[in-house]
């Protein structure tokens, strides 16, 4: 038998502890104990490693042996019944006994929980002192490490007594634990109870025998693992998924290699046991910590070695497992900390600057579509920081797009749920704050949610703080107008993405074309080269026209609205469309085109078309005695009339007024004798449509008694006998499982209160039944609907439909697609209904060729809309890629289009993307006004009464006719004229400026752009969208004209719309 005699007891040496590490082992002095050899050792000379060993192992094999019995007999037992007799006859004898020991336990075990427990404040405090105790056990085994594996105590020292304290605190932690445990095994076998066995007991071994054995103490340095909900309970970190991710990463690799140290310490100053340890090693701890740092780094300096057999074998296990966790982990690790340095900052605004904070859904596409409209050149020079705030870290592109924009744009790493991240972006100092909602989501309820509570949050932090939200179903708009500090008057917006686009589309069925001219007025495009004299020319020149807002000089004052936009048409070279006008004291109302009733007042806010913000500017500068005979407009500046000085130190004073301000209806209680007027007005109309005309109770819409499904359904054969003609097929992809689009924000412009009832156009759904029983209650209110169950993409459902005669077609996709198609194949459903329509044979009357534009046959057209569902895919709203124009239009498959603004099929209006409304955020902010007259022109109207009761129940009731429900009817609606029919032939105009003025004197008609035949060859006579034509435009006779037409005047589109169905016929 091999003995130790080689160590003698004495005092260590002074000298530092890095020689002492690598003194020969014949040389080597212990520490504090004396070697086994001593004369007071138990079994002195022999090694007692065995039996601390199986100490641990016996505690934790006896304890696994005695629950699985006692779950298997007690499984037995009851599944045989053997002492369910006896235990009734005992708990009948012992009732009151058997009940106050069933308390107990429970008690015992309640009590227990709470004790343990993260939940309450005692098991929070518990859980912190026990991460403590393993970390002072893990200290007192590296103090502990410099003596030999195995030595005799003559006396107990102060570190072992500190040891043993912790082990004690151990225990109990332990039997807490397992007596609050349901599943008594699940916690025996637990690694944390593994710990315990094997450290406790080997503790109460060197107690009792004083023999010291090093052993597997340092496996405590796993409870390094549990270091990130230590954390949480101290509050270091607030759920933020960064921190958490560094710390739990840290405590891997930490606890990791400081166990594997403690292995190879163990083994190598051990040595081999089948060579009766004669072969050990003595390597220091922080030595094997060294050795394994520089292996998994795989630097290998060579200058440790290990010598012994089992430390070889337990490094190449190492090996795998730990290269793996140091090349995955360090590399994320270091990525972390860089980048908690640079997105975990503080933003500092320097005195006198604005910024704003954009955050929510941020992707590469949404910021950089925010940020080349933010920044457009004919906004001028833009002095605001922008700062997007995200809970997320940036992948490469986003941040390659964040370093390019440096100057003007910074990322923080953080989210407005949170007060600190807000107090980081000064929230409370921001000019606004920006939403941008996820239009790729596959549950649009839930986006809107989170975007609900994005506002709270920020509106309960900072009440004052402008607000800029993306929605995208119009029933979570009206939720908005209910959160607490959300004030219209303060440039609060919201931008319901479904009621826009399903607007745009629905005004392009009443004027075709309509959606691009409006999207080119929102949204900003920079100026390309002119190429030759065609087609492309006049459609880039509208192309650059934007919607600014500005108060009308004191030299408007008392001007009725033709007399205005006449004199800034002419004078100014601007467009004045609308204004808002201010009926009392908080009352305000957006109107496009109002009545001569109407007079321009003193700060009057006009909206005017214009190439850029400085040309529109001369509305506000105007001076009718300085100005009067201008020419070089460019050159206009402020005159020094005093009115004009008053002007300029009000103009701060621009507001939306104290509440949301009506959209296009007009104020009810007009001055004189207009009242009779109306009433006459009244009169004459109800004879005129010789028909009842029911209105909902916001005297907004056309409404009727709710419909059953069954009573409007149709068959191809009654569908094919019904007298279909100049009417509206909106083909639907959806089925059952997909998500809803929201048709009643597509039918509401359809069926505007300011459309006479011969103006009203009959609309068929044609789709799966199942999809459309969903979306039939919200649009059952609606005259004049019908669906046939079917299929688009069925010729025999087409031709039933009489597609032939039909105004347009409305192509709207909702299905479900994966979420890795590719983004060309996001259209897949329109595209394919293109190309089917293309080669539909309809006989036996041929009709005009049915193209993806409105098409013109001896004057009359029909057309299709290309609609793209919202809310339909996996990824959310359906994308128009400018790639897929080329398949629905040959002339774009042979062009590169850099844009799908610059594309054909886009300038002749037969594409909408709702990737152009995100242009909205930007010119919102810029300009509040924006959104308002939107909306006006797209929804035909809107009041907070009709936005009350779309939040209260989603629902339009019917409303009793009278004087005032039929004056919200009197409000002007878009339309398109053609030149060569009345009333406009009878004009005689030869440019724009000629027409401009006389429908504007004579029919008190608002021309604002043309839709002119393309250059030929034009074998399918589509047109192209001109928006804010210059003034010397010469006109031709096959012109058609965008147009703003008074109610009063709406005889003339009900005599245009009966000319056009009896040519057909």
């Amino acid at each position: 038998m091999v003995t130790a005699s080689i160590y003698t007891y004495t005092t260590p040496p002074t000298f530092a502890p890095h020689i002492y590490w690598h003194i020969p082992m014949a040389m080597k002095i212990p520490h504090t104990y004396p070697p086994i050899s001593h004369t007071h050792c138990l079994y002195r000379g022999h090694r007692l490693w065995w039996a601390f060993l199986l100490s641990s192992l016996s505690v934790f094999l006896a304890g696994l042996l005695a629950l699985l019995l006692w779950k298997v007999a007690h499984r037995g037992f009851n599944s045989i019944g053997i002492f369910r007799p006896r235990r009734q006859r005992w708990a009948h004898r012992q009732s009151i006994s058997v009940q106050t020991d069933f308390n107990l336990r429970n008690a015992l075990k309640e009590w227990a929980f709470s004790v343990i427990s993260a939940q309450h404040l005692p098991g929070k405090v518990l859980m912190v002192l026990i991460f403590c105790f393993n970390i002072g056990s893990i200290v007192t085994y590296i103090t502990l490490s410099t003596d030999p594996v195995e030595s005799c105590m003559k006396e107990y020292s102060i570190a072992f007594l500190i040891d043993l304290g912790f082990n004690i605190c151990h225990l109990l932690y332990f039997g807490l634990r397992f007596l609050a445990a349901q599943d008594k095994l699940m916690v025996w076998v637990d690694l944390r109870s593994l710990v315990d066995f094997f450290t406790i007991a080997p503790s109460f071994v060197t107690l009792f025998s004083r023999r010291a054995w090093l052993g597997l103490r340092f496996i405590r340095a796993l409870h390094i693992l549990e270091l990130p909900v230590v954390l949480q309970i101290l509050n270091v970190f607030n759920s933020n998924s960064t921190t958490l991710k560094l710390s739990r990463l840290v405590a891997i690799l930490t606890g990791t290699l400081l166990t594997s140290a403690g292995f190879i310490h163990l083994l190598e100053n051990s040595g081999d046991p089948w060579l009766d340890f004669s072969n050990p090693q003595p390597l220091h701890y922080f030595e094997c910590v060294y050795f394994l740092v520089v292996t998994m780094s795989t630097v290998g300096y060579g200058d440790v070695e290990l010598r012994t057999t089992l430390g070889r074998l337990f490094v190449i296990i190492f090996i795998f497992i730990g290269l793996g966790l140091f090349a995955n982990f360090v590399p994320e690790v270091v990525q972390i900390i860089i980048n908690r340095k640079r997105f975990d900052g503080s933003f500092t605004g320097v005195s006198g600057k604005t910024h704003v904070v954009v955050c929510g859904h941020i992707t590469l596409s949404s910021a950089s579509a925010f940020m080349k409209d933010f920044l457009h050149e004919d906004r001028g020079e833009v002095d605001v920081k922008v700062l997007f705030l995200g809970n997320f870290r940036p992948n490469q592109e986003l941040e390659a797009f964040f370093l390019r924009w440096f100057l003007k744009v910074t990322f923080y790493q953080g989210s407005v749920m949170q007060r600190r991240d807000m107090e980081r972006v000064k929230m409370h100092k921001a000019g606004a704050c920006l939403i941008i909602c996820d239009r790729f989501t596959s549950d649009q309820h839930k986006e809107d949610a989170a975007n609900l509570m994005r506002v709270i949050s920020i509106k309960q932090y900072c009440p004052n703080t402008r607000i800029i939200v993306q929605m995208l179903k119009h029933n979570s708009k009206a939720f908005l107008q209910n959160v607490p500090n959300w004030d219209w008057s303060r440039g609060d917006a919201v931008i319901c993405l479904a009621e826009l686009k399903l607007g745009f589309m629905s005004q392009s069925c009443l004027v075709p074309g309509l959606s691009t001219l409006l999207t080119n007025l929102f949204t900003m495009q920079s100026e390309i080269e002119q190429d030759g004299d065609t087609w492309q020319n006049l459609y880039r020149e509208g192309l650059y026209n934007e919607i600014y807002t500005e108060h009308l000089s004191p030299s408007f004052i008392g001007m009725s609205f033709a007399q205005a936009s006449k004199l800034c048409f002419l004078k100014l070279r601007l467009l004045l469309i609308g204004i808002e006008y201010q009926s009392g004291d908080q009352d305000f109302n957006v109107l496009v085109n109002p009545p001569s009733h109407i007079k321009i007042k003193l700060w009057t806010l006009g909206f005017l078309i214009a190439s850029n913000a400085s040309d529109a500017r001369r509305a506000s500068m105007y001076c009718s005695v300085c100005h009067r005979d201008i020419k070089d407009l460019p050159r206009m500046r402020p005159c020094r009339c005093t009115e004009q000085k008053d002007v300029s130190s009000n103009t701060s004073a621009m507001s939306l007024g104290f509440r949301r301000p009506s959209l296009g209806v007009l104020p009810f209680s007009p001055e004189g004798e207009t009242l009779r007027e109306r009433e006459c007005v009244w009169e004459q109309q109800q004879q005129e449509e010789q028909q009842e005309v029911g209105l909902d109770s916001t005297g907004l819409f056309h409404w009727c008694p709710p419909v059953p499904l069954k009573d409007i359904s149709l068959t191809r054969q009654s569908a094919s006998t019904l007298a279909l003609q100049d009417h509206v097929v909106v083909c639907v992809f959806g089925d059952g499982g997909s998500s809803l689009l929201g048709l009643g924000d597509f039918m509401m412009p359809l069926r505007a209160s300011s459309l006479t009832a011969p103006e009203l156009r009959t609309v068929v759904f044609l789709g799966d039944p199942h999809y459309f029983s969903r979306e039939w209650p919200n649009i059952q209110y609606f005259p004049h609907i019908y669906f046939l169950p079917g299929s688009p993409l069925c010729g025999a459902d087409l031709r039933a439909l009489r597609v032939e005669r039909c105004a347009m077609v409305v192509v709207l996709s909702s299905l479900s697609s994966s979420s890795d198609i590719e983004p060309s194949m996001q259209d897949k459903e329109t595209i394919h209904f293109c190309v089917n329509l293309y080669h539909i044979r309809f006989s036996p009357e041929p009709g005009p060729h049915c193209t993806l534009s409105h098409t013109q046959s001896h004057g009359h057209g029909q057309g299709l809309e290309l609609g793209h569902g919202f809310g339909g895919h996996n990824h959310g709203p359906s994308h128009v890629n400018s790639s897929n124009v080329c398949f629905v239009n040959e002339a774009d498959s042979q062009e590169d289009s850099s844009s799908l603004t610059l594309s054909q099929a886009f300038s002749v209006g037969s594409v909408f993307s709702v990737d152009l409304l995100d242009s909205l955020m930007a010119a919102t902010y810029f300009n509040a006004n924006v959104p308002g007259l939107i909306c006006t022109l797209v929804t035909g109207g809107d009041t907070p009464l009709l936005e009350a009761q779309l939040a209260e129940d989603n629902q339009l009731r019917g409303g009793e006719m009278s004087v005032k429900m039929w004056a919200l009817r009197q409000r002007s609606k878009l339309a398109q004229l053609a030149l060569q029919d009345e009333p406009l032939c009878s004009l005689a105009c030869e440019d724009f400026k000629e027409l401009f003025c006389q429908a504007l004197d004579s029919l008190e008609i608002l021309c604002f752009g043309l839709y002119r035949l393309l250059d030929p060859p034009n074998p399918s006579m589509k047109r192209f969208v001109i928006t804010n034509p210059s003034a010397e435009l010469p006109l031709l006779p096959s012109d058609r004209v965008f147009c703003s037409v008074p109610f009063h005047q709406s005889h003339l589109l009900t005599l245009r719309r009966a000319k056009t169905i009896s040519h057909r016929l």
